[in-house]
């Protein structure tokens, strides 16, 4: 690895690597409430609630600290910054670890830049996503780990401890990172003494201590009868509040594990071969769009470059970043944001080849080579940025808060609200962080679901379905006027 001098060109140019990725998210963050998981995860840290699997405590206990301490915009805007800062600091890894790896600040700010104006990077780093946090920890990690190696410095090996047991404590997704980890750890870790191996495991699990917040918190929500939808005979375990009522022990591995999604399922695919061209496939028209064919082209060079150089750094990069793109994709969820981490080391990787390529037609000159090297990344960072421009429109999106505010217009304030996750989760946010549904109800799921419910809950309340048809002999359905997409559900 490259040896450098630190001054004020490093601290300028990891400046720029941080605060420009940071400003455009900042600029591209919308007010208002999203969908799906962005509108939970805008909603459940606000009210220190539970989310679904697998838990996320980092990232709830982190949500909840910035959507209360910072008294600037709405919450949902406020969490969408913590997690464009996320993004940012991830960012701001990769111009770390070039510098590790190549000595050159100015390369290093630019590949930043470059990982940070990608399509996938940007929109995700502005709007609400675990998956930014996890990534943020994730690359500190595997810089702080390449740093170690270079120097050999305790204080590295235990910062890389605490940043991965901080990325578990974000996403169960940080464990497939472990066996890339452990090849980057060894042999050196050998020649570590037991004192310090055993500070680095403290380090590791501090974080974890923070999932028995669950367990704790949802037997309190449960006694106090904090959730709404217990007044309506519901079981706990209802979303937002109290997600599957994880109330002991035994309770929380099965709900960190996701034994109620389709994780498992997907981790098992993992080992099936077959499944590798779709991967292969997928994957490779993704990074080709992120990165553009020449982003593609100088990175796949700085892997093999890097590979002949430090094969065993390479290859320790190349485990922790990768088994993440065939669980995303199996998994079949918004595949890209499983691509975060592999997306992050190919920013590095092609800073490292557009440097190497650089020096291997320009040898003779280091200021030819450090000037063709800038512009070359400069260039790609310029042209990905002005092909992904139109993001910044993102800020303007208020599609959420308009379609509760239609259904909230169309029912009235004892409604019971029945919603898929997909649009329910804005209702969430609408109620407990905003407070404007009045007496409204929500629950979370499909309209059979809740079939043995209807007869009690109608002598109470007038239930109404949005968004979702159903058939049923028991009950008549009545479209409401000027709106059919909202239906309100009657007695036979």
């Amino acid at each position: 690895m490259t040896p450098y001098r630190g001054g004020l060109q490093v601290f300028v140019a990891g400046l720029v690597a941080f605060v420009v990725p940071f400003a455009i998210y900042v600029a591209s963050s919308p007010q208002s409430v999203g969908f799906w998981d962005t509108a939970e995860m805008q909603t459940v840290p606000y009210i220190f609630g539970i989310p679904h699997p697998s838990g996320c405590p980092a990232f709830i206990f982190s949500g909840w600290l910035v959507s209360h301490a910072v008294p600037l915009g709405s919450v949902a805007w406020r969490i969408n910054v913590m997690c464009g800062a996320a993004m940012a600091l991830a960012a701001w890894c990769v111009y770390a670890t070039v510098v590790e790896l190549e000595g050159k600040p100015w390369l290093g700010a630019f590949a930043a830049i470059v990982f940070g104006v990608g399509t996938v990077v940007w929109t995700h780093g502005s709007r609400a996503e675990v998956h930014a946090l996890l990534i943020a920890f994730s690359a500190l990690t595997l810089w702080l780990i390449v740093r170690w190696r270079r120097t050999g410095e305790d204080r590295a090996l235990l910062g890389a401890a605490l940043a991965y047991g901080f990325a578990l404590a974000t996403h169960g997704l940080a464990v497939l990172m472990a066996p890339g980890l452990a090849f980057l750890l060894f042999p050196r870790i050998r020649e570590v003494p037991m004192r310090t191996l055993a500070h680095a495991a403290a380090h590791l699990a501090l974080p974890l201590l923070l999932y028995l917040y669950i367990p704790l918190r949802s037997n309190y929500l449960y006694a106090h009868h904090v959730d709404p939808t217990l007044s309506l005979g519901l079981p706990p375990g209802r979303p937002f509040w109290d997600d599957q009522h994880v109330s002991t022990l035994g309770a929380l591995l099965h709900y960190v594990a996701g034994s109620e999604t389709h994780a498992g399922d997907a981790l098992h695919s993992i080992l099936d071969a077959d499944n590798y061209g779709m991967v292969a496939a997928h994957f490779g028209s993704s990074v080709t769009h992120e990165f553009s064919f020449f982003g593609v082209v100088f990175a796949l060079f700085g892997l093999v470059s890097l590979t002949r150089a430090q094969w065993q750094l390479a290859l320790g990069l190349v485990a922790a970043c990768l088994p993440s793109i065939p669980f995303g994709l199996l998994f079949a969820i918004d595949p890209e944001r499983y691509f975060l981490a592999a997306f992050w080391l190919a920013a590095v990787l092609t800073a490292v080849g557009i440097q190497r390529v650089a020096v291997w037609c320009f040898h003779p000159s280091d200021a030819l080579v450090d000037g063709i090297a800038l512009t070359v990344s400069a260039s790609l960072a310029f042209v990905l940025f002005v092909t992904n421009v139109s993001n910044f429109e993102n800020r303007n999106n208020n599609s959420a808060t308009e379609f509760v505010d239609r259904v909230v217009g169309r029912t009235p304030s004892n409604a019971i609200l029945v919603a898929n996750w997909t649009l329910g989760t804005s209702f969430g946010y609408a109620a407990y962080v905003e407070r404007r549904l009045g007496n409204r109800i929500i629950v979370i799921g499909f309209p059979h679901d809740y079939k043995a419910f209807y007869p009690a809950w109608l002598r109470t309340r007038p239930i109404y379905l949005v968004y979702q048809g159903y058939t049923d002999q028991d009950f008549r359905i009545e479209p409401i006027p000027n709106d059919p997409t909202i239906l309100r559900l009657l007695p036979k």
